[in-house]
């Protein structure tokens, strides 16, 4: 073969390779043309804060972009779709870069989950963007367990986040300046006290948990008591309540009391007791039935094996691992 045909050979096969896309998954990083990436309009992130954008370009002008972002194969209109990285891409637009370092990612481009997670683990997203995202799945048949499990979150932080397009207009406010835990926390109150959670709210910017659960405890309080009221004991166990003594009708009745004096009622053999043995954020314990929180219905005591410490915790928190019987003595 002549040296002529060889270089003829050579050109015929760069001429093969030329756009053909590198490998994907190879971990190297690619300088691609911002021109022929695209944002994904499916993307979590919703809200770019302009100073911070002005920032990273600033950074990106002295420094360059240290990490690359993540894209997909080429897509059918021709462009590359980012996976994660939207903040950086267009900082890098705004810092005047007409290239930028990305990865092709391997896997399923169109995956939902993708740049969720990847945003989630960067804590970039706020609560009412996560929330957008959960209530998209849920819509889409998904359950709550399989979302947490997908999120690798827990499902009480799946519920909370689900709750949010149900909660009033003066909860969801406070959500850009306080915690979540503690606006959940105060909707489960205002499904019983609107009125006062929302002076609450009226007389506070924003405010931490510890306010949050101050103000619950002393709004669930009940100093008068109903006298009448079945124990929740009873409630739990499904067992009705214990007679209630009854006044003797005649002077000297059939069990020779004088009058005004109550009939004793009969002593009853103690019931199986039920255990429920329960998981919280890596502590086991035993959730107590015979008492009601006094921050709610959403909360249940839970008693804790490593200290004996009591807590009032979010039921959607619970793991319940155990139910058994205990027999009495």
């Amino acid at each position: 073969m002549s040296y002529a045909q060889k270089l003829d050979d050579v050109a015929l096969l760069l001429d093969e390779l030329e756009g053909l896309e590198p490998a994907v998954g190879s971990g190297a990083a690619l300088e691609i043309a911002l021109s022929q990436i695209e944002e994904d309009p499916g993307q979590p992130r919703r809200n770019f804060d302009k100073a911070a954008l002005e920032e990273l370009a600033a950074s990106i002008r002295e420094r360059g972009l240290l990490q690359p972002i993540g894209v997909t194969k080429k897509q059918e209109s021709g462009k590359h779709r980012i996976v994660f990285g939207a903040r950086r891409f267009r900082a890098a637009s705004l810092a005047g870069l007409r290239t930028i370092k990305a990865m092709i990612q391997a896997g399923q481009p169109d995956d939902p989950y993708d740049q969720m997670v990847e945003n989630i683990q960067r804590d970039d997203l706020s609560a009412t963007e996560i929330a957008a995202f959960i209530e998209a799945r849920l819509r889409a048949g998904e359950k709550q367990k399989d979302i947490a499990r997908r999120l690798a979150k827990s499902k009480g932080f799946v519920a909370m986040h689900a709750s949010i397009g149900q909660m009033p207009q003066v909860l969801r406010d406070k959500l850009s300046a306080s915690p979540l835990r503690a606006v959940y926390e105060l909707y489960q109150l205002w499904k019983r006290d609107a009125a006062r959670v929302e002076e609450f709210c009226t007389q506070h910017e924003s405010f931490t948990r510890p306010q949050a659960e101050a103000f619950i405890e002393a709004a669930s309080a009940k100093p008068n008591q109903n006298d009448d009221a079945e124990p929740a004991e009873h409630i739990f166990r499904g067992e009705p309540p214990l007679p209630q003594p009854t006044k003797d009708e005649t002077k000297h009745g059939a069990a020779g009391l004088p009058e005004g004096e109550f009939v004793p009622a009969a002593q009853r053999k103690s019931a199986s007791e039920v255990i429920m043995r329960v998981h919280h954020e890596q502590r086991g314990g035993r959730l107590i039935l015979g008492r009601v929180s006094k921050r709610g219905s959403h909360f249940g005591i839970v008693v804790f094996d490593d200290h004996g410490d009591e807590a009032q915790v979010l039921l959607a928190e619970l793991a319940l691992v155990e139910i058994r019987m205990r027999e009495p003595l």
